[in-house]
């Protein structure tokens, strides 16, 4: 994603030098510098020069460093212009900010970038207490426990209390959090009634060929919150995931937490809550500590007020299929027509419905009307799209149902141009509650609060969609 890294001084001066893709060469510097900083035009932080893109900003401190990216793709801009201010935060924190300190000590630069950035240039890790207890060099006394930390906060520089590592309790890590230590939530919250509501939504993406076999299937999932709860609480979490159910440095934790939502076995998800599944690609909110995820699988945060994103996944394998579509397409030399055959069945349990299903299916050029047979729901030919839509309000689970359909073709369609078309594949839309197609399970739910200690009222929900659910035929 990020092709090199470039640091000037205020004069232009090429102070870092750190191309990590072979394809650069040092010479890219100098275009930069024409370009950019000798250049009298007013600047825009964003320049394009054939499929060379640079990003850049000014630091922050008195030394108004240039801070560069360099790019050879279609990258997000957003990511990159995020992963330059905390980097340049990153420098102040380690009192690298000026032009003199950071070539005397240029070596701590390389061993952050070793720790921001994956072997394929992407931001991965931002997070100054996850930073600082992987490089070599130690955070400066002076920005690690001066007074000046309060100020120092409204920009992420110092390390909050509660996300160092220890091997503390969840309540004795409440006990130090102060509010400087979370810009995110605001003091002086209060509800009458308090409540926390999680929310797993996940969208699941399929092919499957014309031998129904399925070519990809992939869920993009996502955990959001809203949190009506007063004061400053933590928050925690444990999700079933592969690592912490079977990794060597995960203790058992059934004795300390309750399961309040889940039984050992939960049909509503489609998966025993004691399998696990195995997430990739985590992102998360910036209230959520990276190092217990990282060391205990736990998912512990204070949450902002209001509905936020917590956190965002990906999961491949062992996925729960919600439906199969079994298509049979016959062409009619007679009748210059197409007759299809289309079973449907609902693979989920059949406590579940589906919600607001649909199948549509594409239908030759030249067609002008259908004859529909359907043994449940409603199949309608849509002229504007040149296909059948065939709806349910609601599917139940473990259900089948079959359409037959035949188009009428118009005077001028004949065999070949049947047996030329190209078949776009059919695509489903459906939303199933209280189902996961990936089998993820929040295995319990954990809110406290240090002042008030109220009990909250605790709420999940499953949430399945369909992405991309396309079949071949």
């Amino acid at each position: 994603m990020i092709n090199g890294v470039l640091i000037y001084s205020s004069r232009g001066d090429l102070i870092v030098c750190d191309l990590l893709k072979s394809s650069l060469k040092r010479t890219i510097s100098d275009i930069f510098k024409i370009q950019v900083i000798n250049s009298l035009e007013m600047k825009s932080p964003i320049l394009t020069l054939g499929s060379t893109t640079f990003h850049h900003i000014r630091s922050s401190s008195e030394s108004k460093l240039w801070i560069v990216a360099i790019t050879r793709s279609n990258a997000n801009s957003g990511v990159i212009w995020e992963f330059l201010y905390k980097l340049d935060s990153m420098l102040t924190a380690y009192d690298l900010n000026n032009e003199e300190k950071l070539m005397e000590k240029f070596m701590v630069y390389y061993e952050m970038i070793d720790v921001m950035l994956t072997s394929n240039a992407m931001p991965i890790n931002t997070e100054l207490s996850s930073i600082a207890s992987k490089i070599s060099y130690r955070l400066p006394k002076t920005i690690s426990n001066s007074p000046t930390n309060e100020k120092n906060n409204n920009n992420g520089l110092s390390i909050p209390k509660f996300l160092t590592r220890n091997s503390r309790s969840m309540s004795q890590e409440f006990s130090n959090i102060t509010q400087s230590d979370i810009p995110w939530r605001p003091t002086g919250i209060k509800y009458k009634k308090n409540e926390v509501f999680l929310y797993v939504n996940e969208k699941i993406n399929i092919l499957v060929s014309k031998d129904q076999t399925i070519l990809k299937a992939y869920v993009d999932g996502s955990i959001d919150l809203v949190s009506h709860l007063s004061g400053t609480p933590i928050c925690q979490f444990g999700l079933n995931d592969y690592l912490s159910m079977t990794g060597n440095n995960i203790s058992n934790r059934g004795d300390e937490f309750r399961h309040d939502f889940m039984d050992d076995e939960d049909l509503s998800t489609g998966r025993s809550s004691s399998s696990s599944v195995k997430i990739e690609d985590c992102t998360f909110h910036q209230c959520v500590s990276l190092d217990k995820f990282n060391d205990e699988r736990l998912i512990n945060f204070v949450p902002p007020d209001g509905s936020f994103e917590l956190m965002r996944y990906h999961v491949r394998d062992d996925l729960n299929i919600p439906f199969k579509v079994t298509p049979r397409v016959s062409i009619s030399s007679s009748r210059c027509s197409m007759r299809y055959k289309i079973i449907l069945k609902s693979l989920f349990p059949t406590s579940l419905s589906a919600a607001d299903a649909m199948l549509k299916i594409p239908l030759p050029p030249g067609t002008v009307d259908c004859k529909i047979n359907a043994s449940s729901g409603k199949c309608n030919f849509s002229t504007s799209d040149n296909c059948a839509i065939w709806k349910f309000n609601k599917y139940k689970g473990l259900t089948e149902n079959e359409l037959i359909l035949e188009t009428v073709p118009s005077s001028s369609t004949d065999i070949l141009s049947l047996q030329q078309w190209t078949r776009p594949p059919m695509s489903m839309n459906f939303e199933i509650i209280m189902f996961s197609n990936s089998g993820l399970v929040v295995k319990y739910l954990k809110v406290m609060e240090r002042v008030q200690k109220y009990r909250p009222v605790k709420w999940i929900k499953y949430v399945s969609k369909s992405g991309s659910y396309e079949i071949r035929y």
